[in-house]
């Protein structure tokens, strides 16, 4: 059975959720949702695997326009690479963003920062344990519309925030991954748990 990172972050946050309907995590899983807001952070996500380091006003993608806060761009050369590891019968996948040595850096775009939802996640823990790296840093944008631009963003200067390996890791990812594989095995089929 395979499943991604961002599946079993997604069926943690609504195991801690007071939701009991899991429909809606089945659609999400299944790819049947997509919001506008997942489609800009994907275009954004785009602009940056395409991006050379550099200095820009702005950039875009999938027919969306970001504009740029004052800075340069300077990203590291591995980049979208992804691995995965066995946990008990589940294979997990994720792809990071970019890896440099051993810190894996993650792009997210937001209309609102707040840190919580990221460092409570487990995204960046099963990242730390696939790819053996030992730092997980955030580059959280936060991005807003433009009045009048269609499909056009401002962008603000990133938030970083960064967490590291620590003892127990590997189990923590393993128990959720147990409790994922339970879920797929009840909801999913073999293709849909991927």
């Amino acid at each position: 059975m395979f499943a991604r990172v961002s599946n079993i972050e997604s069926f943690r946050q609504w195991r801690d959720s007071e939701e009991t309907d899991a429909q809606p995590l089945i659609d999400w899983i299944q790819g049947s949702v997509e919001s506008e807001p997942m489609r800009v952070g994907t275009a954004f996500h785009k602009c940056l695997e395409l991006a050379k380091d550099g200095s820009y006003e702005t950039l875009s993608a999938n027919g969306y326009t970001f504009i740029l806060p004052d800075a340069e761009i300077s990203l590291p050369s591995i980049r979208e690479m992804r691995l995965s590891k066995d946990y008990g019968g589940l294979t997990v996948s994720g792809q990071v963003d970019g890896l440099h040595g051993k810190r894996i850096e993650d792009h997210k775009t937001t209309g609102f920062f707040g840190s919580d939802r990221y460092l409570e996640g487990y995204q960046w823990r099963f990242y730390l344990d696939i790819f053996g790296a030992d730092v997980f840093r955030w580059n959280i944008f936060e991005v807003s519309p433009v009045k009048g631009k269609e499909m056009t963003y401002e962008v603000k200067a990133p938030h970083i925030l960064e967490q590291c390996r620590y003892k127990g890791l590997h189990d923590d990812c393993m128990d959720l991954a147990k409790q994922y594989k339970q879920f797929a095995e009840r909801y999913l089929t073999q293709k849909e748990a991927a």
